[in-house]
């Protein structure tokens, strides 16, 4: 719909959802593409040490390079190829745990596009002066049509979660080593992916072995064995990851800068509402039978919100996929109270099916709502989500007469597009990617109004200065100073080369 609604003057940016992380992401390709094989921050000017971090989409870089595809193109056949990937393995995962093919089908589509009840929220809340904002439609991260739907990263983690935890559970059953020492290759790619996704998949493997031994009152070495394994695989990742991201003086700013805390529990209770009316049962059912498999997702369900309110900067991003316990659990309470029902009442079995159907749709109202409101919005062709041609011609010409990695100063969106869109890097472009971000905002709006102190610009490696409609925010007219020759020129943009 958006790429439809592109007319002679306005380009897509390439994302209807999160285009400020999108151009992140399109960035971190830029840099794998050109051959880097560690991240460094591509919006800010601070020499600082490249880091094994986040490798998705640097190996996507190259892999565009390898099948000579554009970086767009290839994060959008990512999204798809590992989009389905990830819901495969979440099937997978339903068809474990249930056994019985109509109740993984039924959990399934509840995880997939089971939502909140946002929209319930948005509409008690309509004549209320505050700015609502209901989780269903803004956290990517806790809904699986979202996450999919927007960033490949995200499905590759989720098939990489769902996975390990279905080999493990096979391995309960099993007890075969290959399995152990696959699911730790498995956590480990899944650290350089996402550093902290599978520390709930370790405790949720962890809450099914204890269950196990709870269960059988006894402890299996060979289990345990098994869960040292597992943990001890991902001990020097993460030690690596703590020395760069809390000990390195730039990295830590990052770290500072970077932080995506939980709402009130409120949003939450609203945002996963749907879930809630069976999943909080199914969590008293798999205690008191005992059950190591739902115990897993239990375990899973309890410490996801555990670590969304501890004093850590990425609070939410513990609840990436956690619609799949919480479907899991309500599939299983739900089945649970049907069947006890139809003791006293056989004939509701035959309707099972319309009881199953009405709740996955009462579920889902809130993606409905998601889809068909980004659709109409886009249509309007709102600022943040497309750019000027002009804009998009002016990149093009720095792209091919610019050495790669070279710095650009321009307004934030300027900034985002030079690093989605060329090879080039931003001065400043991203509140958590630019380091001393505000400092820096300053500065360049402090340049672009002619106040800037002295010989500013050579004290810093910039080494292209743009000028065009997201400039003319800070000022109407611009006067180049005597460092800077004009080398590019259309409608509504200039590019100057620093002397």
């Amino acid at each position: 719909m958006a790429y439809s609604s592109e007319t002679d003057d306005l380009l897509f940016r390439g994302s209807y959802f999160d285009e400020v992380d999108y151009s992140v992401h399109i960035s971190m390709m830029q840099a794998g593409r050109i051959g880097s094989w560690a991240y460094e921050m591509r919006f800010t000017s601070e020499e600082h040490q490249p880091a094994y971090l986040r490798m998705f989409y640097i190996v996507l870089g190259h892999i565009s390079k390898w099948v000579d595809l554009s970086v767009e193109t290839t994060y959008h056949a990512a999204r798809w190829l590992f989009g389905f990937i990830a819901l495969f393995s979440i099937h997978q995962l339903c068809i474990k745990v249930f056994q019985d093919k109509k109740l993984a089908l039924i959990a399934f589509l509840l995880i997939s596009i089971g939502g909140g009840a946002g929209w319930l929220q948005l509409a008690l809340a309509s004549t209320s002066p505050k700015v609502l904002v209901p989780i269903d439609f803004s956290l990517i991260d806790a809904y699986i049509f979202f996450s999919i739907a927007i960033f490949p990263s995200f499905s590759f983690t989720l098939a990489l979660m769902t996975i390990s935890l279905k080999l493990y559970l096979d391995f309960l059953n099993t007890g075969k080593l290959q399995t152990v020492i696959f699911i730790s290759l498995l956590a480990v790619v899944c650290q350089a992916t996402n550093p902290i996704a599978f520390m709930l998949i370790d405790v949720a493997i962890a809450g099914a072995t204890f269950f196990l031994w709870w269960k059988n009152n006894k402890i299996e070495m060979y289990q345990l064995y098994a869960l040292t394994t597992i943990a001890c695989a991902q001990i020097p990742l993460l030690v690596y990851n703590i020395s760069i991201l809390e000990r390195d003086p730039f990295w830590s700013q990052f770290t500072l800068q970077n932080q995506t805390s939980s709402p009130s529990p409120g949003y939450y209770a609203w945002g996963f509402a749907p879930f809630w009316l069976f999943a909080i049962y199914g969590t008293m059912l798999a205690f008191r039978e005992k059950n190591p498999t739902f115990a897993a997702m239990s375990t899973w369900i309890i410490s996801g919100f555990i670590f969304a309110y501890l004093p850590l900067p990425v609070q939410r991003r513990f609840l990436l996929g956690i619609t799949i316990p919480l479907g899991i659990l309500a599939t299983y309470a739900l089945n649970y109270l049907i069947k006890q029902a139809s003791i006293r009442m056989p004939r509701i079995i035959k309707y099972d099916g319309l009881v199953y159907f009405s709740f996955i749709l009462l579920s889902s109202f809130s993606l409905i709502n998601l889809v068909l409101g980004s659709s109409l919005y886009i249509q309007t062709l709102p600022e943040d989500k497309f750019y000027p041609r002009d804009l998009e011609s002016g990149l093009m010409w720095l792209d091919s007469n610019a050495a790669p990695n070279d710095f650009t100063l321009g307004n934030i969106r300027t900034g985002q597009l030079v690093a989605q869109r060329t090879r080039l890097k931003s001065y400043v472009g991203h509140p958590m990617e630019t380091l001393f971000f505000d400092d820096k905002i300053a500065s360049t709006e402090a340049y672009y109004k002619g106040k800037a102190p002295a010989n500013w610009l050579h004290r810093t490696p910039i080494r292209w200065v743009i000028y065009g409609p997201y400039e003319e925010e800070f000022t109407p007219i611009f006067i180049p100073g005597p460092d800077l020759k004009l080398v590019y020129q259309n409608d509504t943009v200039r590019i100057y080369k620093v002397k």
